[in-house]
């Protein structure tokens, strides 16, 4: 949407996080004759003293709705609530008012079910060592309206909030893989991942992982018109038993660089088949990713205690992501960490793979936490498996029954949000909590 259009229009920013805040912002720098309304709750109201920024703290109705003319959503709120599925307001996100009006460089937008992050910052690392431009922007790095300056490059890393409403215009888009996750919010993995398969409709390029079976479902149903590139086949960049491959030449291995797990290995061949097929020479690309560090919160070794190993994986926020993490340590010497915010996300699957290679120990908290625990005992797993309320209380008795050689785990496979704020402090009360 341009900015000329909303000149006239009385416009309400709907959210005030780092999102909402961004939009804002942008809307007094661009538009300063325009009065801005904001609907939050009332602990978000701040305390600028701007008379052309008015709060409204009521509940958000679709009445509330209907006295705007546009209203920009922030990504968190779902499009498939009755207060926006009957306004007569025109809902917008930030993504629409920066294409239209701010673009700049190649965009690169990164989806999928988990390894988006790590896949996204891996790639502006890269892409910065080649001596571009790049900013890291969306769901992780900078909100995209905070991006005014030009560039070479934006990564983008898009979560299926961001994509649904098919306002990201990539010139490359990626998906890594398709699981089931915030089912709250799009109200079925069905429709979790048709929101996640707009991203790539209108992309020119589209990176696709070639093992992952509800990309292939997907695409049968709905071919793209963009270009197909793939990772994951023999043809391209693959893993092979812990290598990172390109055709029949080995080029990486796990100890080769400081990430962990063969699903980074994945991450780092959809880079590289992202800048291949931008024509660059990857023995560059391959010496950017060898020196690429770990992000903070995924797989992260915070500590070694008494011979004990203590791993923070708070990032983890679906059962395939403790799957994945499960591989990079020896289970039998592992005592996991699981549960948080319960999203609906079907465990039986993961119990199922638990059972093959069973942790030393399974110790299951948060709101899911005595689901779990009971889906654990009913197998019959033979680990050594509890329950307690609190996440604190599951690392102390982690820390109790830990042994030298052994190694605690936090890969919860749930979302954080019924304890803490988001993953982040998630993961630094755990490393708070060890000391």
């Amino acid at each position: 949407m341009l900015l000329e259009t909303l000149q006239q229009a009385r416009v309400a920013v709907w959210g005030q996080g780092v999102d909402g805040r961004a939009v804002v912002d942008y809307l007094r720098l661009r538009c300063p004759e325009l009065t801005v309304h904001v609907l939050c709750r009332p602990a978000e109201v701040d305390d600028r003293q701007d008379p052309q920024v008015v709060f409204h703290t009521e509940a958000v109705s679709n009445e509330l709705l209907d006295g705007f003319d546009v209203v920009v959503k922030s990504p968190g709120i779902s499009p498939y609530q009755a207060a926006v599925q009957n306004t007569r307001a025109q809902i917008i996100s930030s993504a629409a008012l920066w294409f239209s009006n701010e673009r700049s460089g190649q965009v690169i937008a990164i989806t999928g079910t988990k390894g988006k992050s790590t896949a996204s910052a891996m790639l502006t690392a890269v892409l910065q060592a080649l001596g571009h431009r790049v900013v890291l922007a969306g769901n992780f790095g900078v909100p995209l309206l905070r991006c005014l300056d030009v560039q070479d490059f934006v990564v983008l890393e898009t979560s299926s909030y961001q994509a649904q409403d098919g306002a990201i215009q990539a010139d490359v888009a990626v998906l890594l893989n398709l699981y089931s996750e915030h089912l709250d919010w799009h109200g079925s993995e069905t429709q979790y991942h048709w929101d996640k398969w707009r991203l790539l409709q209108a992309a020119n390029r589209v990176v696709l992982n070639a093992k992952d079976r509800n990309t292939a479902s997907l695409l049968s149903q709905q071919p793209l018109s963009g270009e197909l590139i793939w990772f994951e086949q023999v043809h391209g960049f693959y893993e092979l038993n812990e290598v990172l491959m390109w055709q029949d030449q080995a080029l990486l291995s796990t100890y080769g660089w400081q990430l962990k797990g063969r699903h980074n290995l994945q991450n780092a061949a959809a880079v590289c088949a992202v800048m291949r097929a931008l024509g660059a020479d990857m023995k560059p690309v391959i010496n950017a990713i060898k020196r690429f560090e770990p992000l903070p919160h995924r797989l992260q070794t915070v500590a070694e205690k008494d011979g004990v190993t203590y791993i923070n994986d708070s990032i983890s926020s679906t059962p395939h992501a403790t799957h994945a993490a499960l591989s990079t340590v020896n289970p039998s010497r592992t005592i996991l960490l699981v549960g948080g915010y319960d999203r609906g996300v079907d465990w039986h699957w993961w119990i199922e793979e638990v059972a093959k290679r069973p942790p030393k120990m399974i110790i299951c908290s948060g709101q899911n936490g005595e689901k779990i625990h009971r889906l654990i005992l009913k197998k019959g797993i033979q680990s050594q498996c509890m329950y307690t309320a609190a996440l604190k209380s599951a690392v102390a008795a982690a820390q109790q029954a830990a042994e030298p050689g052994d190694c605690v785990l936090l890969s919860p496979g749930a979302p954080s949000f019924d304890a803490f704020q988001d993953y982040q402090q998630r993961g630094d009360c755990f490393l708070q909590w060890l000391e």
